[in-house]
C-alpha cells in the first residue's frame, strides 16, 4: 500500500468515526434528550401500558358484576353466584397487581440492558482508538524501514475490524433503547434515554429458605389460585346435598382437584425460578472481583505491548493479541456487572419482595 493510499485509508477511517459521532449526537440535534431515572421510567410505563390498562378495566368489570350479583340477591338469593362474583373481583385485583409487578420487572430489565449496550459501545470505541494508534505507529515504522508492508496491512485490517465492532455496538444500542421506549409505551424514536446510574456490586445477604417460604405464600399467582380454590371448595360444600344433581357435585369436585394440581405445579415452577435466579446472582457476584483484576492485567499488558512494539521488541501480532485481550476483559466485566444486577432484580421479583430490595412491609 502506497503512502497516499494509506493516508486515504486514514482519512476514510477518521470520516467514519466522525460519522458515528454525528449519528450518536443526531438525537440531541433533533430534540432535547430527556434522561429518566429508573423510578421515573416505571411511572411512565404504568401510565402508558395498554396491558396494565386492560387489567385495570378487568377489575372495574369484575366489581360491576359483583354489584349486579348483590342486586340480584334481592329478587333471587344465590349465595354461590355472589361468592363467585366476589372471588372474580378478588382475582381481577390480584391479576392487576401481577401485571403491574411484571411491567416493573420488564422496565428494569430494559433499563439495565440499554445501559449495558451503552457501556459496550464505549469499550468498542476505545478498541478503535487503540487500533488507530497501532496503525499510525506501523506506518511510521514502515517509513523508517523498521516494519514491513504486511505489518501496516495487518494494522489497517485491525482498524477495519474495530470499526465494524463500533458499528455493531451502535446498532445494538439503538435496538435496546427502542425496546426500552416500547416498554415505556412511548414513540420508538422519542428522545428519551435511561439515566446512567452507578450499579452496586456489594454483596447482599438473603435467607433463601425464608424467602422461598414467603414467595410460595405471597406471590400474586399463588394468591389467585388460593382464592380460586377457596371458591371451588365452597362450591363443593354447597353442591353436596340431596337437592343438587350428582353430576353437578362431581363437576365441582373435578374443578377443585384441577385447581389444587395447578397450585402444586405453580409452586414447583416458582421454587425452581427462585433457585435459578439466586444461583445466577451469586455466580455473577463471585465472578466480578476476578474479572476486575483481569481488566487491570489486560490493560497493563496492552501498555507494555505498545511500548515494546514501538521499540521493535515484539511483533504486530503480539500487540493485536493484547488489544483483543483488553476488549474481551472489559466486555466480560461489563456483562458480569449487569448480569449481577439483573439477577438480583429477578430474585427479589421471584420471592415477592420489592424490586429495589427494601424490606417487605408485613
Amino acid at each position: 500500500m502506497g503512502v497516499s493510499a494509506m493516508q486515504g485509508q486514514k482519512w476514510w477511517t477518521f470520516g467514519l468515526v466522525m460519522l458515528l459521532v454525528v449519528m450518536i449526537s443526531g438525537i440531541a440535534a433533533a430534540d432535547e434528550i430527556r434522561y429518566v431515572a429508573l423510578e421515573e421510567a416505571e411511572g411512565i410505563a404504568f401510565e402508558n401500558s395498554i396491558s396494565l390498562e386492560l387489567a385495570r378495566l378487568a377489575v372495574e368489570e369484575a366489581e360491576f358484576q359483583m354489584r349486579q350479583a348483590e342486586a340480584a340477591m334481592i329478587m333471587k338469593p344465590s349465595p354461590v353466584l355472589l361468592m363467585q362474583a366476589q372471588a372474580g373481583s378478588d382475582v381481577a385485583r390480584q391479576k392487576y397487581l401481577t401485571a403491574r409487578d411484571e411491567l416493573a420487572l420488564e422496565v428494569r430489565t430494559d433499563y439495565f440492558n440499554a445501559l449495558r449496550t451503552q457501556n459496550l459501545l464505549k469499550i468498542a470505541e476505545e478498541g478503535l482508538e487503540s487500533a488507530l494508534r497501532h496503525e499510525e505507529v506501523a506506518q511510521k515504522k514502515l517509513a523508517a524501514g523498521t516494519a514491513t508492508r504486511l505489518d501496516v496491512i495487518k494494522a489497517s485490517r485491525s482498524v477495519l475490524s474495530s470499526e465494524s465492532g463500533v458499528s455493531q455496538a451502535h446498532h445494538g444500542l439503538e435496538l435496546t433503547q427502542m425496546k426500552f421506549r416500547q416498554t415505556l409505551g412511548i414513540d420508538l424514536d422519542a428522545a428519551v434515554l435511561p439515566e446512567e446510574i452507578a450499579l452496586e456490586v456489594e454483596p447482599v445477604e438473603v435467607n433463601l429458605e425464608q424467602d422461598m417460604a414467603y414467595a410460595l405464600a405471597n406471590r400474586d399467582e399463588i394468591k389467585q389460585l388460593l382464592l380460586a380454590i377457596e371458591v371451588a371448595e365452597k362450591n363443593v360444600e354447597i353442591s353436596d346435598n340431596d337437592y343438587t344433581p350428582a353430576l353437578t357435585l362431581r363437576q365441582a369436585e373435578l374443578n377443585l382437584a384441577k385447581l389444587k394440581r395447578q397450585l402444586e405445579q405453580v409452586r414447583q415452577g416458582l421454587a425452581l425460578q427462585i433457585k435459578q435466579s439466586h444461583s445466577a446472582w451469586k455466580d455473577a457476584e463471585e465472578r466480578i472481583p476476578v474479572l476486575q483484576k483481569g481488566v487491570e492485567e489486560a490493560e497493563e499488558m496492552l501498555r507494555l505491548s505498545e511500548l515494546s512494539y514501538e521499540a521493535d521488541m515484539i511483533t504486530s501480532n503480539d500487540l493485536e493479541d493484547a488489544q483483543i485481550g483488553v476488549l474481551a476483559a472489559k466486555n466480560e466485566l461489563v456483562n458480569a456487572i449487569f448480569d449481577y444486577n439483573l439477577a438480583k432484580t429477578r430474585y427479589f421479583h421471584a420471592v415477592a419482595r420489592p424490586l429495589a430490595g427494601q424490606p417487605q412491609e408485613q
